[in-house]
Parts: C-alpha cells; structure tokens; sequence
C-alpha cells in the first residue's frame, strides 16, 4: 500500500469563467487526520469534491493508495473512499440500519439482497459508532449529533480506506463537535483509515489534525502539521483578523488556544 492515500496532481479548475484551482498539487499521508481550512471561498468544499471526482479535474491526476482513479468505475472507486457530505437529511422513512447499509452498496448488484458479510459489516458500523439502541429508529428522528453518527457509520460500513468529509461537526454544538471529532480520530487507530475534513474551527483543527492544509482564494497557502500552518502570522494574513494564541500547561501536555479579538 502507498505511503500517500491520495495523491492529487495539477489540478485545473474553473467555475463558468472564474478560475480557481491552478495546478494545484496535495498529497494525504495515509493514517492520518487531515484537515483543509480556510476563509469562505477559499476552495475547501471544491477540493473534496476533486478528491471524490464529483468534478472534473481537467487534466490533472488523482490516485487512491497508487492506483489511478480515472480507470475506475464508481463502485470501485466507493472501495477506496467514502464521503460524509455537509447537509444529507434522508426524507424518506428508513431506519438507522437500512441507511447504514447503504454503503454496501459498492459490493452487491442493484437488486440484490444484504449477505450474511454486508449485515457483519452494518451491525459492526453501527456498534462502533454507539448507535446499537437506536439500529431501528426511524433516521429522520435522530437529534443532529446521531444523524451524523449514522452518516459516519454508513461511511465506515462501505469499507473504504478513506474517508472524505465536508464541514462533519459546523452545525452541532461544542459536546457533538467534539464527540465527532474524537470518534474520527480513534477510527484512524482502530480502522487504520485516513480521515480528511473540512473545518472551519481552527481549535479544532489545531486538536485533532495531523496535517493541515491551508487554503485562501483557491490558492494552496501551505501544508504541515498544526504547529507548523497555525500561526499567529499566518492566520492573520489569510483570515484577515487579528487573532491572539494563548498556550497553557496541563495534564495532557501544552494546549494552545487561538482567540480572535472581537472589535
């Protein structure tokens, strides 16, 4: 298996006649927490799209552990990556466990039955995430934190080495946010997956992340780990504010909090 689990090469990508990628060139380490940031606009939901070929890279490249993505269909491709999108409420009355299953759908035909494997797999997700007591819940009436466990079950239920995620925890409180989060990171120990995200806290992103990448206007500003992309002098440049980072000693070691000045 390849060091990287995605490699992307000189991307290309406009919208109508507005550029925005320009040989844009990134590569996800494979076990790793990574997470893209920056300002609104700067090209972070794009980028994962790229990374899940919902757009058309031009003639760039993009490989999945190696492999080339251009030569699979989609269900080949949902075997190396899954994706966890913004905002996916299902309207239908389906419960916890038929929507977790659908992520085995890359390995079974259109009308065929779950085998004994797809339900090991759902049941497995679905007890991994701590959704068990709700498996038979209708989804539509799960709070906002349990709906997307279960969109993250699903995900994990679809076996893939990857998993993309667009903006997982905006819209949930500080607990939900850092309950995702954590289970994220713990899935990349217990799963050995790689885990890739859009995030809009820079805590969060300072926290959890092993690499970050740092975008503004679709330009790729940098690439590196928290320490090396969360400046002071970076943050202020790209996010146009100013901002103050207060270090404090604790039991876990140094914990390093950014703060905006409100003004």
């Amino acid at each position: 298996m390849s060091q990287a689990a995605i490699e992307l090469k000189h991307l290309t990508f406009s919208y109508t006649d507005q550029p925005l990628f320009t040989d844009l060139s990134i590569s996800f380490p494979h076990g790793s927490f990574v997470s893209i940031i920056g300002p609104n606009g700067a090209g972070k939901t794009t980028l994962i799209r790229a990374l899940i070929r919902t757009i058309d890279i031009g003639s760039g490249s993009l490989t999945y552990h190696g492999f080339d993505a251009a030569h699979m269909n989609r269900k080949e491709q949902a075997r190396h990556i899954s994706f966890v999108p913004q905002s996916n409420r299902i309207m239908w009355d389906l419960s916890v466990s038929e929507c977790v299953a659908m992520g085995r759908y890359a390995y079974r035909s259109r009308f065929s039955q779950l085998t004994g494997e797809d339900l090991r797999q759902v049941d497995k997700a679905i007890e991994d995430l701590g959704l068990s007591h709700l498996a038979h819940r209708i989804a539509s009436e799960l709070s906002g934190g349990e709906y997307q466990r279960m969109l993250i079950a699903r995900a994990i239920a679809q076996n893939a080495s990857i998993i993309a995620l667009d903006e997982p925890v905006s819209h949930l409180d500080i607990h939900h946010q850092v309950e995702i989060l954590s289970l994220l990171k713990r899935l990349i120990e217990t799963q050995e997956v790689t885990v890739i995200t859009v995030l809009h806290d820079l805590n969060a992103a300072y926290t959890f992340s092993d690499q970050v990448v740092l975008l503004d206007r679709g330009a790729h500003v940098a690439t590196g780990t928290p320490q090396e992309i969360l400046t002071k002098d970076r943050i202020e440049l790209v996010y146009k504010v100013h901002v103050d980072i207060i270090e404090r000693n604790g039991d876990r070691g140094v914990k390093r909090v950014i703060m905006p000045f409100w003004r």
